[in-house]
């Protein structure tokens, strides 16, 4: 049995190896400079200790970055996940973002499902989705509603 500090070890080397793999595809899809542009470089080391209570598995990421118009956009637009696994957002645009559940501020059910609240650029979030039914959820941006895409959570 682990106790807690080799568990947050043990999580640590899980990020570290997540985050060294998604980068070594990204840099095969956009070239030998993306160690230069992808934000995990940034915030790899800013990696919070996880909690003992911390068994979610890091399923999928989204970034929120600019297209070649410049314009913010999430990627993927669309994100499968199962429920109850984790969602990693780093935010490699030029702005604040986040990632909020709802069709645009005015939707009454805007922020109720999950929020990550704003993240600066170059930061992330993570959230659960233990709390969401199988189901399409949409989201925007907070700072910037234009930007929208959607979550499909699967059993």
């Amino acid at each position: 049995m682990l106790n807690r500090s080799s568990r947050n070890i043990e999580t640590q080397v899980s990020l570290s190896l997540f985050v060294a793999i998604n980068l070594a595809v990204a840099t095969v899809a956009i070239g030998e400079n993306a160690f230069d542009s992808i934000f995990p470089i940034a915030i790899a080391s800013n990696a919070p200790s996880p909690s003992s209570s911390d068994s979610s598995i890091v399923a999928a990421v989204i970034t929120i970055t600019e297209n070649a118009e410049g314009t913010t956009v999430f990627k993927p637009e669309t994100t499968n996940i199962t429920q109850g696994a984790e969602i990693f957002i780093g935010n490699n645009s030029s702005s604040s973002q986040s990632i909020t559940s709802g069709t645009g501020p005015d939707d009454p059910m805007s922020g109720k499902l999950f929020d990550t609240g704003v993240i600066k650029s170059k930061g992330y979030s993570e959230f659960v989705t233990a709390n969401l039914n199988p189901g399409t959820y949409v989201i925007y941006s907070s700072t910037d509603p234009s930007v929208k895409g959607s979550i499909v959570v699967q059993k």
